[in-house]
């Protein structure tokens, strides 16, 4: 163990590289600074020192001053966290896009670290994992209180090894336990690029790793070479974003150079603008971007400049809300220690700000509360055309269309592996359809999946069911009237059996899954996400804005000049 004085020396060090903005900025300020400062580190010293020599117990120095750590970044926005990193596996995952882990993004809503989306083609997205899961547990340790960085480093690790997680989800009684194994996690930023149907392109971005636009560009490219592009979905559903400069690279592919994309202020940085710099290659054509809940950070930096500049039309749902840039500071090179900070926030054309106000709660650590006017939700800013947009929680889409949500029953179908577990038995027995030209989901298909399933004694709790049961044997144990008793037993029969009824309920659903399954499993992931287009209502309306020029101009607030 390291000598004390020795830890408290580093303590301080690290507390004085996380304050040291303080000491060069603050000579135009109040003297009085200075006096807050040296009183804040009297205290830190005096109480590290207290309890390293009096606690009951033998206190390690190190995981003390890592603590008091945590709980002084615990004020901040969830994104400004210490972390250490052996090995720099976060840096060479945010650098060259590659780490072993899971595959799946994660925020903090409510103060729960909330699965903002699974990544494609990783084993959280294969497990059936969905944006909006509230992760409980990892490998039996509750995450309550931790930071993101903490729970991402508890995700990650060797390729092949194991992770069992426990996440919660709206809807369901009891949290469901998944064994998931960790695989290389190749951040691809273009998942999709095609024509979906003549003259009508469609891109679907996951990130905005330092390679995102050139990957847009090539895909534009290789499509533009089979035919022309007069119609254009770009598609930022599930996308948690990236660097800052590859949305403004991503913007560009659709603005013509010069236009202000975003700009980054704080109270240590200069506002720094970003504007485009390059001709676009899709300069003109109809625009429609899909976002929804999960679309966040740069996502919403090309989305919010779309719909400010008029350049797209926005379908979907209200974007994440996050609007906070950070950077990487070492702490320590030796040990590989970083603290990420918030240092600005992003602003779009108009001015707004689409960062929610789920930070400073400690209002007295802050000593400038006046950006809070930035978070009113009912202040009008205005586009290019002057649409009035609001700020304050993130983007607002120009046409709102709500995605599917499933319940329970289809839930657990799917986070339970069933789905993949038979369409991998089923080809094993079927080696011929790996050959088909096309795979057709028939009746006898959809049967042997439900006998599939009903073979593994698949059950599910449906949502009150459990406080039925509960209720049910407080009653019993507490002799209650019969008659009360009789009715919570007849009403759980009947809850039941309405159970065994949802097969032929979620029929069509399943065989939308199935289809889509048989299609990853035969063609690889570009291909179920080409069979789920075909049943994606929010693409359908996109296509559909996309046909009707009157009223996408309509929309846009594009005046007729003649």
């Amino acid at each position: 163990m390291f000598r004390k004085k020795h830890i408290l020396i580093l303590f301080l060090g690290v507390f004085l590289s996380v304050c040291g903005g303080w000491f060069y900025t603050s000579q135009a300020s109040n003297e009085n600074i200075y006096l807050k400062i040296d009183k804040g580190l009297f205290y830190l010293k005096e109480v590290f020192q207290a309890i390293s020599r009096n606690y009951v117990d033998e206190i390690d120095p190190r995981e003390l001053s890592k603590s008091a750590i945590d709980g002084m970044l615990k004020e901040f926005d969830p994104y400004t966290v210490f972390f250490e990193d052996p090995g720099s596996q976060q840096m060479r995952m945010i650098t060259r896009g590659r780490y072993g882990g899971v595959g799946m993004e994660i925020g903090i809503r409510n103060n729960r670290i909330t699965v903002i989306t699974p990544m494609e083609d990783s084993p959280a997205k294969k497990a059936g994992i969905q944006a909006g899961d509230i992760i409980l547990k990892v490998d039996g340790q509750s995450v309550e209180g931790k930071s993101l960085e903490k729970v991402s480093n508890m995700l990650r690790g060797k390729v092949g090894t194991k992770v069992t997680i426990e996440i919660e989800r709206t809807g369901l009684d009891k949290p469901l336990v998944i064994e998931l194994t960790r695989d290389e996690i190749v951040l691809k930023d273009v998942t999709f690029a095609d024509f979906i149907e003549p003259g009508t392109a469609y891109f679907r971005l996951s990130a905005f790793s330092d390679k995102a636009a050139k990957e847009l560009k090539s895909a534009i490219r290789k499509l533009q070479a089979k035919g022309t592009i007069e119609r254009v979905i770009l598609d930022l559903r599930g996308n948690p974003g990236g660097l800052l400069t590859s949305a403004v690279e991503i913007a560009n592919i659709f603005l013509p150079p010069g236009e202000l994309v975003v700009s980054t202020r704080g109270f240590h940085e200069e506002e720094n603008k970003f504007f485009t710099q390059e001709m676009p290659l899709l300069p003109t054509q109809p625009l429609v971007v899909l976002v929804n809940q999960s679309s966040a950070s740069a996502s919403e930096i090309v989305s919010g400049a779309i719909q400010d500049l008029d350049r797209g039309v926005l379908v979907g749902t209200e974007t994440f809300g996050k609007g906070l840039v950070q950077k990487v500071f070492p702490i320590d090179k030796v040990s590989q220690a970083y603290l990420k900070i918030t240092t600005a926030k992003y602003y779009i054309p108009s001015g707004r700000s689409i960062q929610k106000e789920d930070y400073k709660k400690n209002t007295r650590l802050f000593v400038n509360l006046s950006d809070s006017v930035e978070y009113n939700q009912k202040i009008d800013y205005y586009t290019k055309n002057g649409r009035i947009v609001h700020g304050g929680g993130g983007i607002k889409p120009d046409i709102n269309v709500k995605g599917k949500n499933y319940d329970a029953f289809l839930y657990h179908l799917i986070a339970r592996g069933y789905l993949f577990m038979f369409t991998v038995d089923y080809l094993s027995r079927h080696p011929e359809l790996k050959h088909a030209p096309q795979l057709v989901i028939n009746e006898a298909m959809v049967k042997e999946f439900q006998d599939f399933v009903t073979s593994k004694n698949f059950d599910y709790q449906a949502e009150g069911e459990d406080e039925l049961t509960s209720f049910l044997e407080i009653a019993r144990k507490n002799k209650y009237d019969p008659d009360i008793q009789d009715l919570v037993t007849v009403a759980l029969q009947k809850l039941r059996a309405d159970k065994s009824h949802q097969f032929e309920r979620h029929h069509d659903l399943i065989a939308q899954f199935l289809e889509a399954e048989f299609a990853e499993q035969i063609k690889g992931n570009t291909e179920r996400i080409r069979v789920m287009l075909k049943y994606d209502e929010q693409l359908k309306k996109a296509l559909t804005v996309l046909h009707n020029m009157e009223q996408y101009q309509e929309l846009l607030a594009i005046r007729d000049e003649k």
